[in-house]
């Protein structure tokens, strides 16, 4: 197989501000910066390819997440609220990406590495799906997917069920049978089943300031394994959050 374009490769953040649990998640302030922005600066500063792009919707409260990217120099695309698959093809076509690395914008300590570990596998071999959110990857709020866009773009014309259609993922795990698919694990001194990292709830954001604080002093591209030592070190730290979430299932 021949070599792939770092060009056909790209981070897609899907982002919004209306969440039901915790609205405006995205924007809230994490030591000093929108977690959101914290997220894409992090991203930038690892990822090996350099194709990064914020997905939110074409509502007007959604506004704020443009302009936040356009005053901090990222690419933000604008699409359907609730057609959360459209959204991310219309992102691809729009920004010639083939390969989409899925990241949710609720994942403030999403790893950079994880991202770059699914484009190299990914070269050897063409999977239409990988995931590393998986309980044998890397942690809750730290994993990416991969997904071919060509395959994307045939499941959204095949299914009009609203759940597959807002939650992207579910159709490849519901289909196996369909898609060439990888579960990717992760590295062992990573692989945290029971530790929980995405934003969902207020106790999920002061999680997340506390482990910004206290890594602060390492800057603000500390890796991921040092915000896992940290709490391997000090486990009061994942009890803020541990009782809500049930983690990965599949």
């Amino acid at each position: 197989m021949g070599f792939i374009s770092d060009s056909k490769y790209g981070v897609i953040i899907q982002a919004r501000t209306g969440s039901s649990r915790l609205p405006g998640k995205v924007l809230m302030d994490v030591e000093g910066q929108p977690m959101l922005l914290r997220q894409l600066r992090r991203l930038q500063h690892g990822l090996k390819v350099p194709k990064l792009v914020v997905a939110t919707t074409e509502d007007p409260s959604d506004k704020p997440v443009e302009e936040l990217c356009r005053d901090n120099g990222f690419e933000c695309f604008r699409g359907p609220r609730d057609d959360v698959m459209n959204r991310f093809i219309l992102s691809a076509q729009g920004y010639d990406i083939s390969y989409i690395i899925r990241v949710g914008g609720d994942d403030p300590l999403i790893d950079w590495e994880c991202c770059n570990t699914l484009i190299d596998i990914h070269r050897e071999k063409l999977y239409d799906f990988m995931y590393a959110s998986n309980r044998d990857g890397w942690p809750y709020g730290c994993a990416a997917e991969l997904i071919d866009r060509g395959v994307l773009e045939q499941i959204h014309t095949a299914t009009t069920n609203s759940s597959y259609l807002e939650h992207t993922i579910p159709y490849f795990l519901d289909h196996p049978e369909e898609f060439q698919i990888l579960k990717v694990k992760g590295p062992k001194e990573l692989n945290r089943p029971d530790y929980y990292f995405t934003v969902d709830y207020p106790e999920d954001i002061k999680l997340i300031r506390e482990i910004f604080k206290r890594l602060k002093d390492e800057g603000d591209y500390f890796p991921l394994r040092r915000a896992i030592e940290l709490i391997d070190e000090n486990p009061e730290i994942i009890n803020i959050n541990r009782h809500l979430h049930r983690g990965f299932e599949r």
